[in-house]
């Protein structure tokens, strides 16, 4: 870590239980991301044991993102209500439960479903959990960068990601692979109930109160705003980590290590633009934020179609990094904006409604490109699809970036 960043986060005698909470939750996140990014791959050995076509692997991808995005709001509520603490442990032990039962019990297309479902229900509340923790442990000034550090996790989750999913599918199949991701997420979850500090007392008392507010935030245009930015920007984040290895492999003709190797340059771009923006941004675009996320936009879905363009895995490679490397600077900037906004007793709530945008996004792209797919026969309309998003998700920031900042909670515009 640079020193500037560790000043950052060890700055005070205070800082050093803030550290701890910071990396647990960075581990826990890396278990959702990688639990993600495993399934890109092992589309490939529960296609062929269970031959099916590539819509009903789309929603075998896809349902699990629909339950995240329908329980993000009770979980936001959750966080406010009782505290981050337990909602973290809870979303673990979800998780890692139904983890293990997808790789010990998934024996057809209805228990594979149905167990990525509740998988995703376990996912849902640790986003919100996470922002509730930062805001609460942090100072406004010190939040966008160790919110960037969590968002970094799926950085490491798909540069490592891939290589160990590849390993752990050729030496203890897809089954194994997931139910040690289970156990692994038990011991995060022991560790964060042992470790992480309790939520201060005065924020979950105020949280009693919060409903007017969060009322408030439902109707407020700059928050349905980053809800569709968020929905756009994740069509290609999860359309890709869903597709991809399939693609490398079956039309570009790839073998399943080379495809590990490009999905985790994608990764690499994603740590550190993830690091970079968040300390960026932070430092010399305060209140120019939505023309970053303008720019950046358009630079990823410009590399987005290009990576489909490309015929060699080294082409490839550069254009993912390039593009997760756009593509997450506008992810962070979305993703912590409100967290500069927005009074630490809702955050919570106001998380969950918008990173529900983002998740409902992770629902849309995995089965419209399943049906594209069968459709087309082939990708190009997939990845125009990708590409248009994230267009879109530029384009309606573009009302925020010729507005003057006002207060979030008055409706206004930032």
């Amino acid at each position: 870590m640079q020193p500037v960043c560790r000043r950052a986060i060890q700055g005070s005698p205070a800082m050093k239980p803030r550290a701890l909470m910071i990396f647990l939750l960075f581990v826990g996140y890396v278990i959702v991301y990688i639990d993600k990014t495993v399934m890109g791959f092992a589309l490939l050995p529960i296609e062929r044991e269970f031959n099916l076509p590539a819509e009903q692997l789309g929603y075998v991808t896809g349902v699990f993102f629909l339950a995240y995005s329908l329980f993000q709001i009770p979980a936001g509520w959750l966080n406010d209500r009782f505290g981050f603490k337990k909602v973290l442990c809870a979303s673990l032990l979800l998780l890692g439960g139904f983890a293990l039962c997808f790789g010990l019990l998934g024996f057809g297309l209805g228990l594979l479903v149905t167990f990525r479902f509740l998988s995703g229900m376990g996912h849902s509340g640790y986003p919100c959990s996470c922002a509730k923790a930062v805001v609460a442990n942090f100072p406004l000034e010190q939040r966008t960068f160790a919110q960037s550090i969590l968002l970094s996790s799926a950085g490491l989750a798909m540069t490592a990601g891939p290589l160990v999913a590849v390993y752990c599918l050729e030496h203890i199949g897809w089954r194994g692979s997931f139910s040690a991701l289970g156990l692994l997420a038990f011991a995060v979850a022991a560790c964060v109930l042992w470790l992480v500090p309790n939520p201060p007392r005065a924020a979950q008392r105020s949280a009693d109160g919060a409903g007017n507010t969060y009322r408030t935030l439902l109707k407020t245009p700059i928050v349905l705003l980053l809800f569709v930015a968020i929905f756009c920007i994740n069509i290609p984040s999860y359309g890709l980590m869903a597709w991809l290895p399939k693609f490398l492999v079956q039309q570009r003709g790839m073998a399943l290590g080379m495809s590990s190797l490009v999905v985790a340059a994608g990764g690499l771009g994603i740590w550190i633009s993830s690091l970079g923006t968040g300390w960026l941004v932070g430092r010399y675009m305060q209140g120019r934020e939505p023309l970053v996320i303008f720019c950046c936009s358009l630079l990823s879905a410009l590399c987005i179609w290009l990576v489909y363009t490309s015929t060699s895995a080294w082409g490839a490679s550069v254009l993912l990094f390039l593009g997760y490397v756009f593509l997450m600077a506008s992810f962070v900037t979305v993703f912590t904006l409100p967290m500069k906004r927005l009074a630490p007793e809702v955050m919570g709530a106001a998380m969950g409604l918008i990173n529900t945008g983002g998740t409902l996004g992770g629902f849309v792209a995995p089965i419209v490109m399943g049906y594209l797919i069968t459709l087309s026969q082939g990708y190009a309309s997939t990845f125009i699809f990708l590409a248009l998003a994230m267009v879109v998700s530029g384009l309606v920031m573009l009302p925020l970036a010729v507005k003057p900042r006002q207060s979030l909670l008055n409706g206004g515009e930032l």
